[in-house]
C-alpha cells in the first residue's frame, strides 16, 4: 500500500511520551516505519515535507526525519495540478500546508494520507478525495486486523 505520512508522523516519536494518546499514535508511527522497511508498504514523499521539515529548529531531527525520503518510492513536486488541487482542498477548511500533503498525496496516487491532526482528519471529511485520511494507529488497526 502507498503511503504518505505527514509531518507530525514523523515527529510523533520526538513528542512527550508520557501521554498515553502520544505514546501510542509512537508504537504505531515506529509499526507503519517498520512495515515501509520490510516493504510491507511504500512511502510517498513530496516537497511539502522538505519544505516543512526544513523548518525544523532542531537540525537532528530535521536529519532524522529527512533521512525517510531516501525510502520513498516517489517523491512528488509542486507542481501546477498539485497548486490548484491545494487551493481546492482550502476551500473545505485545511490549513494550506494540510492542503498541499493532502494534494501531492493524491497526485502521487496513495492510498493513505496519514496524521496524527485530528482538525485535518475531520477537515478532510468534507472533501472529496481519491484517498483515505487517517490516524496511524487506525490505520494499522486496519491492517492487522484483516
Amino acid at each position: 500500500m502507498l503511503l504518505y505520512l505527514d509531518l507530525n508522523c514523523f515527529n510523533r516519536p520526538f513528542d512527550d511520551q508520557k501521554q498515553d494518546r502520544i505514546a501510542r499514535e509512537t508504537t504505531a508511527v515506529f509499526a507503519i516505519l517498520q512495515r515501509i522497511i520490510d516493504e510491507v508498504d511504500s512511502l510517498a514523499w513530496s516537497a511539502v515535507l522538505d519544505f516543512e521539515n526544513a523548518q525544523h529548529p532542531l537540525v537532528d531531527r530535521r536529519t532524522e526525519i529527512g533521512r525517510w525520503a531516501q525510502r520513498a518510492v516517489i517523491n512528488m513536486a509542486i507542481n501546477e495540478q498539485v497548486t490548484i488541487r491545494a487551493q481546492a482542498l482550502t476551500q473545505v477548511g485545511l490549513a494550506p500546508l494540510d492542503a498541499a500533503h493532502l494534494a501531492c498525496a493524491e497526485a502521487a496516487a496513495c492510498a493513505y494520507l496519514l496524521t496524527c491532526d485530528d482538525p485535518m482528519v475531520s477537515r478532510a471529511q468534507r472533501a472529496t478525495l481519491t484517498l483515505r485520511v487517517s490516524n496511524p494507529r487506525t490505520y494499522l488497526k486496519e491492517q492487522t486486523d484483516d
